[in-house]
């Protein structure tokens, strides 16, 4: 099957192409031109690369945290899909929370019964003095007999862990084996040991600045180690987890290819204030700011199409592009997606000059519409 989008503003990472044309064969891009053809046309709106949410917990009344049962789970992840299509995301990882060991199982085997590509374990391998929103009672130390119980469960969409490693550095190796990314995150390691653990094959940081160790100048943490060493650096772009100008200041002093847009999103998202749950704890949202009710941030009401705006603001939309397509799919080991160019999926957006959402293709096929 062929499809072709033309008259598109192209966004790719090396130019934004006007008025180009891109040809689909079989869900994969075959032509990429820099002129108008026969074929749909997008009237000058952008077209860009899906975006990529390795960090989301929940959108919409459905949450990937709470755990009630397996069936519950499976429910909840196939409506986190839907909902955040329509945000121009077509890959993420629903992303769990620290939870007891039979919970845990059995989001792993509910994974399994999806065509979602795997999940995100955030925790339960996580510092009691960084556990943010969650809950400090399930904290365990790392245990690499539930890795591997997950792992078979899940029917190896174990994708990523967020684990802390001054818990136990030799777990970084062992998660490689498994060829499960390791993120540092929720952790009070030093300087010292987030170097180590970057260098022995941890790959990304999750949510910096947020949940570790406070920079200072005589005490850099994982901060510094982070931006020195992280392949790969997670920021929530609402502009509340981190400050506009702390991300714009990140983007001049990392390596664009290097940071990675998450929402770390709830069920909350799409919904109005109110009172909602994170795993099993109480949260309040107000003015679409998510708290526990200690006043910790729980999360976010983040979507990738508003992280895509803000970050679009502060440095482009080229770049803008990485950030919440082509790295965050790199961050995972995925070759095949987040960018436009030939030979790659064909899942794309199509965006008009307010960066709205107005159409989604996965593998070249239209999924959603806004007219």
């Amino acid at each position: 099957m062929e499809l072709k989008l033309t008259n598109a503003k192209i966004i790719t990472p090396y130019k934004e192409i006007e008025r180009g044309s891109v040809i689909i064969k079989d869900g994969i891009i075959s032509e990429i031109l820099e002129e108008r053809t026969e074929g749909e046309d997008l009237e000058g709106m952008l077209l860009l690369p899906a975006f990529v949410d390795i960090h989301t917990h929940g959108i919409g009344g459905y949450d990937y945290t709470s755990w009630d049962s397996e069936d519950d789970f499976i429910k909840n992840a196939i409506g986190m899909k839907k909902k955040l299509i329509q945000h121009g995301v077509t890959t993420f990882l629903p992303t769990t929370v620290t939870m007891p060991r039979e919970s845990l199982l059995e989001a792993c085997k509910a994974i399994s019964q999806t065509d979602i590509l795997g999940l995100h374990l955030e925790g339960p391998y996580i510092s009691e003095k960084h556990a943010g929103a969650q809950d400090v009672r399930y904290i365990r130390n790392p245990d690499k007999n539930e890795v591997l119980e997950c792992v078979r469960e899940s029917n190896n969409k174990v994708i990523t862990i967020t684990y802390s490693p001054e818990k136990d550095l030799d777990f970084i190796p062992f998660m490689l084996s498994l060829g499960i990314y390791p993120s540092i995150g929720h952790t009070d390691a030093d300087y010292e040991t987030a170097v180590k653990a970057f260098l022995l094959g941890a790959s990304r940081v999750t949510h910096l600045f947020n949940a570790m160790r406070a920079f200072h100048h005589r005490d850099p943490g994982v901060i510094l180690a982070s931006i020195n060493f992280s392949p790969f650096i997670e920021i929530i772009p609402d502009f509340i987890h981190v400050d506009k100008e702390v991300v714009r200041f990140l983007t001049k002093i990392v390596d664009i290819k290097r940071i990675v847009a998450v929402t770390d999103s709830i069920i909350a998202t799409d919904l109005q204030d109110g009172t909602y749950t994170l795993g099993k704890m109480r949260i309040r949202v107000e003015n679409g700011i998510a708290r526990t009710e200690d006043g910790k941030l729980a999360g976010s009401t983040l979507t990738m199409d508003k992280a895509f705006k803000n970050l679009s603001s502060i440095i482009g939309i080229r770049e803008a592009s990485l950030i919440c397509s082509y790295n965050p799919a790199r961050a995972i080991g995925l070759s095949d997606r987040g960018i436009i160019e030939k030979g790659k999926r064909a899942d794309l957006i199509v965006m008009d000059e307010k960066l709205n959402v107005k159409k989604v293709f996965i593998n070249g096929e239209e999924i959603f519409s806004s007219s």
